[in-house]
């Protein structure tokens, strides 16, 4: 039974999101029929009533001679906690620490109220660590300033200095989440070390990162849920 059931799980991860009785697949607008077929699931012995997020009953469903069972209600089942990062096609199964691999949203993908953030394609620090994606600021000042509706607990990422930078200013970074400074970088200089920053914005509304200096980038940065 757990053999079977693990390798269920893991075909449902890898190939499709159950919604209802249609099967999208992930980075695809493909549709898929398949069969709801009245399975039972049944786990150390007691049965196992599948439900989505919202405690609506999901059934497991048939598509091509594999059988499907819907993430969440097993997770439930054993005990782990289940969390789908939508813009990152990322199911997290189990204990995170609050930790996720990728935002749920980057800055660089983000509408400020403010200036704009700039985005660089200077992705390498004056160490040689590379990065993803990045922005940086236009001028001394430059303020990033996003509506987040209470729907993010973390802002995090990497202040760095790209590689050759020549400028002889310091610089540092600021937060302010609606109205109060909730974080300040150390001093940065061109051969500062990358640094990391995590911050809690949980329960914020307005949140503002303002680039004091001008050499600075901000590397895989984004807000998490």
């Amino acid at each position: 039974m757990k053999k079977t059931v693990k390798g269920y799980i893991l075909g449902f991860l890898s190939a499709v999101i159950l919604v209802g009785g249609v099967a999208y697949a992930a980075n695809t607008t493909t549709l898929y029929d398949v069969m709801n077929s009245g399975i039972k699931i049944v786990v150390d012995g007691q049965k196992l009533n599948p439900t989505d997020a919202n405690g609506e009953p999901v059934e497991p469903m048939i598509y091509n001679g594999t059988t499907y069972l819907p993430v969440r209600a097993v997770a439930n089942a054993f005990g782990k906690a289940v969390y789908w990062d939508g813009p990152n096609y990322t199911v997290y199964l189990g204990d995170m620490d609050g930790a996720l691999e990728y935002p749920t949203v980057e800055l660089e993908d983000m509408v400020s109220v403010d200036d704009q953030p700039v985005l660089t394609d200077e992705l390498t620090d004056n160490y040689g660590n590379r990065y993803s994606r990045a922005v940086t600021n236009k001028n001394i000042g430059h303020t990033l300033e996003y509506l987040l509706n209470m729907k993010y607990s973390k802002l995090k990422g990497v202040i760095y200095v790209p590689e050759g930078e020549d400028n002889t200013r310091e610089a540092y970074l600021t937060v302010e989440a609606d109205g109060n400074t909730i974080y300040t970088s150390p001093t940065v200089t061109k051969v500062s070390k990358p640094i990391p920053f995590d911050i809690d914005v949980t329960g914020y509304n307005d949140v503002k990162i303002i680039f004091n200096g001008v050499i600075m980038c901000l590397g895989d940065a984004g807000f998490y849920q």
